[in-house]
């Protein structure tokens, strides 16, 4: 099978990714992390091979062929995304270095495995990173649709109460927060966010928390903070994002005997 450079370009449908507009092909771009931005004509976006390992590798975590902790076999995901081994392996050393796979001599790869303390840490340094965006988006808040960007994306939080699977609620609160990194043109916040693999991190958090309980308290945080960054108060914004993840962070960390 002839080889493929693992930053070809490939169509990605956005409806596909479920947690969009489906007409914001750029937020679609910021969703994916392992991507060149670039819209294409007639709608996706210009992604690449390691993206499709990626998204290969959630996929079969959320259908239960894939666990934490266990081997990944780059023969299998090969036949699944018609390549050959050689770019699934050198894609896998990519998203090691990202910290999603675990490369060990006698086993192979592994896709890491986060612990409760994991996701709280996590959690803890959301926190300040976020909070840059709401910020500064706070601060445009007036410029442009700037504000009905914001109360759409609340409104899409508030009609995501439900969403199954559970995971799903978390990559809704991405999109918020990808539209206030747009609104502040703070890029970095997104490329940090990409960074924690925050779609892998996302679906260990709807395992740790219970949202059925929790759901209620994050849409009310969230409320809060749109609140604050639609009357301009990017402070406030910014103490409440905080707060928020810092009671996040409590309901991931062990319990303590």
């Amino acid at each position: 099978m002839q080889q493929k450079n693992l930053d070809s370009p490939i169509r990605v449908d956005p409806e596909r990714r479920g947690t969009v507009t489906q007409n914001a092909v750029a937020a679609t771009a910021r969703g994916l992390p392992f991507m060149a931005t670039k819209a294409l004509e007639g709608g996706g976006v210009k992604t690449s091979l390691v993206q499709r390992v990626y998204e290969a590798l959630l996929a079969e975590l959320d259908d239960g062929t894939l666990r934490p902790g266990q081997r990944i076999v780059s023969s299998t995901m090969a036949r699944r995304l018609k390549l050959s081994r050689a770019p699934v392996r050198e894609a896998l050393h990519v998203l090691a270095g990202r910290g999603l796979v675990e490369l060990h001599p006698d086993r192979g790869a592994l896709l890491r495995k986060l612990q409760r303390q994991d996701l709280a840490e996590l959690y803890e340094l959301a926190g300040p990173i976020v909070a840059v965006g709401v910020r500064a988006a706070a601060q445009r808040i007036r410029e442009g649709d700037n504000a009905r960007r914001i109360e759409a994306a609340i409104e899409r939080i508030r009609a995501s109460r439900d969403l199954r699977p559970r995971f799903r609620f978390y990559l809704v609160l991405n999109d918020f927060h990808y539209v206030a990194n747009d609104i502040g043109r703070k890029a970095w916040v997104d490329f940090v966010m990409r960074s924690i693999n925050i779609e892998y991190w996302n679906r260990m958090l709807a395992e740790a928390i219970d949202l059925d309980v929790h759901v209620p308290t994050y849409v009310h945080n969230y409320e809060r903070l749109a609140d604050s960054m639609l009357a301009g108060d990017g402070r406030a914004a910014e103490a409440i994002i905080i707060g928020h993840c810092e009671w996040a962070a409590s309901l991931c960390a062990p319990s303590r005997p």
